[in-house]
């Protein structure tokens, strides 16, 4: 019995530290980010903060969602949550009028509600258990349900009772920096990721972007987020977004990045013809760049897809 409870206090003091090194990393990087003359030394060690042994996410189906008739599941999906407050949210329905929204927990209806809008703050009763994942349905009165969306969207879960102390403390620190409010925000967005808390981060990237600071990084991150998710529509968007920005601060490096990965993905939603375009922009950027090997990496790749029968 004593070897067991050791067991199990190491495990929970070391999702406390990797928590904890998630949150040093973020705030290091973020200041590289911000004070560019910082010393060389400091730089390396930085480089070293090992960021990957945080907690790691999911790909959702980027296929998913794509008809709009459907109120598909926006936010939170495929996310561990910090709040036990969400806010809910769900593709709005042309023509639709009203929701009949529910959260399940398996095969048992834990709250529900009808409203006129495409999103509902959780009220916070009942409470929501820790290790349960819930399921949020809405069914707009077209009568298409959100789970009619193949694959059906993963539900969300919320942060273990170990770890939300640690991330807690955590975003209390961040408030009493003396830094610029964008800073706190893009090391808080940052902190989530690196959590999985990805709903969160994506809640904070927007509100960002809402108070007027669009940049290049920020719509960029939103659109992996949301590619993480399964949210397709909202990937798009962020990334032409960002691509967009990145051609305005003639940003070669970010562009050729961002080229491919609106390649990738409108191959998996099967527009080959808007893939290759998008991957012989990519193309020329890295050529512009000099990267001989990508350059002939994405030109084998384009021929491949010309020799597939474009299906749009």
């Amino acid at each position: 019995m004593k070897f067991s409870a050791l067991l199990k206090n190491w495990i929970v003091k070391s999702k406390k530290a990797k928590i904890a090194v998630c949150f040093f990393a973020v705030c290091l990087l973020l200041l590289i980010l911000v004070t560019p003359n910082l010393p060389p030394a400091l730089t390396t060690q930085v480089s070293q903060i090992p960021i990957a042994e945080c907690t790691t996410v999911q790909s959702g189906d980027p296929r998913s969602p794509t008809n709009p008739d459907i109120p598909y599941i926006i936010s939170p999906r495929r996310t561990l949550l910090l709040t036990d407050k969400p806010k809910l949210r769900w593709n709005q329905v042309l023509g639709v009028k009203s929701y009949d929204v529910s959260l399940q927990k398996g095969d048992s209806v834990v709250w529900q509600t009808k409203v006129n809008t495409n999103q509902v703050v959780y009220p916070g009763e009942p409470r929501l258990e820790t290790g349960v994942e819930y399921l949020l349905i809405v069914k707009a009165d077209n009568g298409k349900l959100s789970t009619d969306e193949k694959p059906n969207a993963r539900g969300f879960s919320l942060l273990s009772k170990d770890e939300a102390p640690v991330v807690k403390a955590s975003m209390s620190q961040l408030n009493n920096q003396k830094v610029p409010d964008k800073v706190t925000e893009l090391q808080r967005a940052f902190y989530y990721i690196g959590a999985d808390l990805k709903s969160e981060a994506i809640e904070t990237l927007e509100s960002l972007i809402s108070s007027g600071i669009k940049e290049t990084s920020v719509y960029r991150k939103l659109g992996n987020l949301y590619w993480e998710t399964g949210v397709n529509v909202q990937t798009e968007i962020n990334y032409l977004n960002a691509h967009k920005l990145a051609r305005a601060n003639k940003d070669i490096i970010q562009q050729a990045q961002i080229a491919e990965a609106l390649g990738d993905l409108y191959i998996a939603i099967d527009d080959q013809k808007t893939a290759r375009n998008w991957f012989a922009q990519a193309r020329d950027s890295y050529k512009t760049l000099g990267n001989k090997q990508r350059v002939e990496e994405l030109d084998e790749q384009i021929k491949q897809l010309k020799t597939n029968k474009p299906t749009t």
